[in-house]
């Protein structure tokens, strides 16, 4: 298998390593391979994954077309969609949980146009839609996408019917209605020379693994500033505070401020054959 880096821009010649950001990065061979930000992939707007904790509709962070290695849940489907809600310190909006987890709607609920939206979610959920929640309960999600869904028209979010009172960003989490950011073209080129690629991360060399910046050796010293804060597939992941366990050779790094994603300053570590995820800043 192969290690693959990310780039962000409307042009090859012209990428950086986080939309936005003047740091450039090289990707010889690069190939367009999805977008971050803005609109989500064509699974329905019904679908569009919505915060347990608020009911809103989670950011869409990034779509990535994934290298035939990476497809770990089958080669047809071909890509995955990242979600975002950042709702582990907002307050909550009384209902939400057990109408997404398909309690039937009491008449006061059905009658709000927004809880009844909420109801509705469970029967529209995306039957590839694997939710993720961080080690400070956080929500997130991820789907698996085949061919024609990365291919069908981009959709928008729900639309914003939020009564009075449920407006506050601050109080209420990241979501697509306050901070959708715009949509950047997401290119994919292959890492070389990293020692890691094909190995499961791990602690203390075990498996062969080689952490990053546990060596006296030069060279990998060099590589490995050479590529911190890019968003990758495979090889040396970077995690700000540990090493998250159960990480396999396929883990998804994601950093900081892609598709407009607040881990405030940190990075996600999103496993596409075990499924782990953890978030660290």
């Amino acid at each position: 298998m192969k290690a693959y880096d990310l780039g962000f821009g409307e042009s090859v010649d012209a990428l950086s390593v986080r939309p936005g950001k003047p740091v450039e990065i090289d990707l010889p061979g690069a190939r367009v391979a999805g977008w971050c930000g803005g609109r989500a992939p064509g699974i329905g707007t019904a679908s569009w994954p919505r915060s347990p904790v608020t009911g809103l509709p989670m950011t869409h962070v990034i779509t990535l077309e994934l290298p035939e290695d990476y497809r770990r849940k089958g080669q047809d489907l071909v890509a995955v969609s990242f979600f975002h809600a950042d709702d582990h310190v907002a307050d909550d909006i009384e209902g939400v949980d057990e109408l997404l987890a398909g309690t039937v709607p009491t008449p006061e609920q059905a009658a709000d146009p927004f809880l009844a939206a909420v109801a509705a979610t469970p029967a529209a959920r995306h039957p590839r839609q694997q939710d993720l929640e961080d080690v400070i309960g956080g929500a997130h999600a991820l789907i698996w996408l085949t061919a024609a869904e990365f291919a069908a028209p981009r959709i928008d979010p729900p639309a914003d019917i939020r009564p009075d009172g449920l407006g506050d960003k601050y109080s209420r989490g990241q979501n697509a209605w306050d901070d959708s950011a715009p949509e950047i073209t997401v290119w994919i080129g292959e890492r070389t020379g990293d020692p890691n690629t094909g190995i499961a991360p791990a602690k203390n060399g075990e498996g062969g693994y080689v952490e990053a910046w546990s060596s006296d050796d030069k060279d990998l010293d060099a590589f490995w500033s050479s590529v911190e804060g890019i968003s990758h597939l495979g090889g040396t992941v970077m995690p700000c505070q540990t090493l998250p366990e159960g990480l396999t050779p396929y883990v998804f790094e994601l950093e900081d401020g892609v598709g407009g994603v607040n881990f405030g300053g940190g990075n996600a570590q999103i496993d596409l054959e075990s499924g782990v995820f953890d978030w660290a800043q």
